[in-house]
């Protein structure tokens, strides 16, 4: 504690020292806002309306206008507006925050960050890859949020907030066309109907061929396209004397077609990926993004992502109640390979099945001016998932290799509360506290074919029952205080607690409800919860006349029992291994500006330092991983940006923007051997420049993302890797109604 406290003293300390620097604050994404607060974002991090600037928290919140501007389409390029946030493409997509994240994309796996749409937990990391249409912001907390978002917030949470409907009619249309043969447009409707009832209507259509490269010979289409279409509806109905009630509704559908992601060989990247020191090697873009083995099928996808969502709230005049529910399906099938490269299989995977997931969270808050702020509520999570997934053919000499699993089911229930007492007008305190209590199942069987690739009850060999179920609770708190030094800079500091739910293998054991054909020691088929403490202390202010915003946190982690994952691969039966690795340290410090020395010009940068590492784990017998790095964490990130906008004659004006981020090299693992790959530094840059007309309802403009053309992989397993974006270039345009 000695340690923690002398860490956080010196991040305040530092922060005093940076009042004169120019440090930044989100990147040129973010800080963008024009509502009434003067130019600030308001956000619902703490289940409430509050300026980011009074959030006592490490936030960050980038404006729907900000996406459309930096070119961020996806979950994926949101990097680019909140450079400590990493997500990539793994088993679906791998959000990691401060070093802390998850591998387990499987159907009994759980994230270690929630990902959330207008405040709906999306459980599957398959269903989070749809395109960004007529968002109003997105919140990011980083940081264990266990309090108030439950498990699986370890990490942090991602929060998609879209736009509500309005008293106002409003319409909008955008379009991009770049490179890789890429279309996408958005379009918006709003339409007041009465003076208390509105509904807005959105829809996208997003399509880019492959951004990997054909080896020479071969026909097939490859993976890492786009071709999707989703559209959502929504209506808003005002109820009281004076408005104290509203109800939203949303519905919302996603389509996702094409070939869908597809795995490369970690041999693109290094020299001897087998052994116990694989060496990097520099070669070209095209080189690191070729598909150098034969696949035996067309790849394709087929996935639909829906679901309803419905908000109510009713002000009673200082109490207020919100109740938040949400239903939704993901439908999934996808045909790829499976690349084994390290035992020089590629057979034909094929994943079909269905995820059922329902929410519901009711709260009671305070809404009044007094000097006591809180919230308390219950909530309800329920998932159940039907997957199939089959190898085929050829897979370990078999013609048919198959996972049949079901159901898979998931349930959680909390209760929980916090408040907030202003002891002075400059100085507050904060206690949370939740009880989690969570139970997981899973019924299902490995069966193997012989003869036939067409899967048959009556040809199949049952090789393995798939049969655990195990139950989890924990109470998690928070506790923190913050302090108005100014009335535009405060100082804060929390301890905060996460938990993430336990699981299990496959495979099964001797007090399995099913037959149990082979079981496996109880240590082997189930893993703990994971846990984790947090130290944090920071500080948000603006100086200098408004004209400097400058954010500063340091923070210290305690985790325990991480849960790592890998894959196996032939001659052993194929499938997810989740066990815990023991103990890990996590420390760092985050600084964020904005400089606005004129009304034209603003620069941003952004600092952030990560030590997070292993201090007890040892990945095989003679291997102790005690002082190496976690996964996907860069020590250092640097980010800086420019924008200037250029006023012309006829009353528009033309903004011009540059941004590169650079990142300290960072590791993926090979748990199953204990190695490491690491990769080295490298820069990502990004220029854009935009006309907009004097009234505002046109705009058009050029943009260009990773100007360098540099290629990252994540999602290492058993010798296969996925690769991010290549340079991307295009014109855009827009116009409001």
């Amino acid at each position: 504690m000695a340690k923690v406290a002398f860490y956080l003293r010196g991040s305040i300390l530092a922060s005093a020292v940076m009042l004169t620097l120019p440090a930044s604050a989100q990147t040129a994404a973010t800080a963008a806002a024009d509502d009434a607060s003067g130019g600030e974002i308001i956000v619902t991090a703490q289940k409430r309306p509050e300026l980011l600037s009074k959030t006592p928290l490490s936030i960050s919140a980038v404006t729907g206008d900000a996406l459309k501007t930096n070119a961020v389409n996806d979950a994926m390029s949101l990097a680019v507006a909140v450079p400590t946030v990493r997500i990539e493409q793994a088993n679906g997509l791998r959000v990691t925050i401060r070093g802390v994240s998850s591998a387990d994309g499987s159907e009994k796996g759980d994230p270690s960050a929630a990902f959330m749409l207008n405040g709906v937990y999306l459980a599957r990391q398959q269903s989070l890859s749809g395109a960004f249409f007529d968002v109003s912001r997105i919140e990011v907390l980083r940081g264990p949020q266990g309090t108030l978002y439950g498990r699986n917030a370890t990490a942090g949470v991602v929060n998609i907030i879209t736009n509500s409907p309005t008293d106002k009619f409003e319409a909008a249309v955008n379009g991009e066309i770049s490179n890789y043969d890429t279309y996408r447009v958005d379009a918006m409707v709003n339409l007041p109907v009465t003076e208390k009832l509105a509904i807005r209507a959105a829809g996208a259509y997003n399509k880019h061929d492959s951004y990997l490269v054909q080896r020479e010979g071969e026909t097939r289409k490859l993976g890492n396209d786009q071709d999707e279409y989703a559209f959502r509806l929504s209506a808003e109905q005002k109820f009281g004397a004076e408005d104290q009630g509203s109800i939203l509704i949303i519905g919302d559908y996603a389509h996702q077609g094409g070939a869908g992601p597809q795995q490369l060989q970690i041999g693109n990247f290094f020299r001897n990926p087998t052994s116990t020191n694989p060496t990097f090697y520099n070669s070209s873009s095209a080189d690191q993004r070729t598909v150098n083995y034969n696949f035996p099928s067309n790849l394709r996808q087929d996935n639909k992502n829906y679901g309803v969502t419905g908000e109510l709230n009713y002000d009673f005049g200082g109490v207020g109640i919100t109740y938040l529910g949400g239903y939704r399906v993901f439908d999934r099938y996808n045909l790829a390979p499976q690349a084994f490269p390290n035992s020089g299989a590629y057979p034909d995977q094929e994943i079909s099945g269905k995820t059922y997931s329902q929410s519901h969270e009711a709260r009671i808050a305070t809404t009044g001016d007094g000097p006591l702020k809180a919230v308390a509520g219950l909530y309800y999570f329920k998932e159940k998932t039907e997957n199939l997934v089959t190898l085929l053919p050829n897979y370990a000499g078999y013609s048919l290799f198959a996972f049949l699993q079901d159901p898979t089911i998931g349930e959680s229930k909390a209760a929980f509360g916090q408040a907030t007492y202003s002891v002075t007008d400059k100085l507050r305190v904060t206690g949370g506290i939740r009880y989690s209590k969570d139970k997981k199942s899973r019924v299902g069987r490995v069966v193997t074919q012989r003869t036939s690739t067409i899967l048959d009850p009556s040809l199949y060999t049952v090789t393995q029952i798939n049969d655990a179920e195990r139950s989890f609770s924990k109470v998690t708190w928070k506790a923190g205080v913050d302090y108005d030094l100014t009335d535009k800079v405060m100082l804060y500091a929390n301890v905060s607690t996460g938990y993430k739910a336990g699981g299990f293998n496959d495979g099964c054991s001797t007090t399995s409800t099913s037959i149990c054909n082979s079981p496996i020691s109880e240590d082997r088929l189930y893993y703990r919860p994971e846990t984790l403490t947090a130290y944090e202390a920071g500080m948000r202010g603006r100086f200098m006349d408004n004209a400097l915003t400058l954010n500063l946190t340091g923070f210290w982690y305690d985790y325990s029992n991480l849960q790592l994952s890998s894959v196996q691969e032939p001659p052993a039966p194929p499938g997810q291994l989740t066990l815990n690795a023991g103990k890990a340290r996590v420390k760092g410090i985050e600084a964020q500006a904005v400089i606005t020395p004129t009304k034209r010009d603003r620069i941003d940068l952004s600092f952030n330092y990560l030590d997070a590492y292993y201090t007890q784990y040892r990945p095989t017998l003679v291997i102790d991983f005690a002082g190496k790095p976690l996964d996907n964490s860069p020590k250092f990130t640097v980010q800086t940006g420019y924008t200037h906008t250029f006023p012309l004659a006829n009353g528009g004006d033309i903004a011009a923007h540059v941004d590169s981020q650079l990142n300290s090299d960072y590791v993926n693992t090979n748990f199953g051997n204990g190695v490491q790959f690491r990769y080295p530094s490298y820069t990502k840059s990004n220029a854009n420049i935009t006309y907009t007309t004097p009234d505002g309802r046109y705009s058009v403009g050029a943009f260009v993302k990773n100007i360098e053309n540099t290629i990252t992989f994540s999602g290492y397993a058993s010798g296969r890797i996925y690769v991010s974006e290549p340079r991307l270039y295009g014109i855009r345009a827009g116009v409001k109604f």
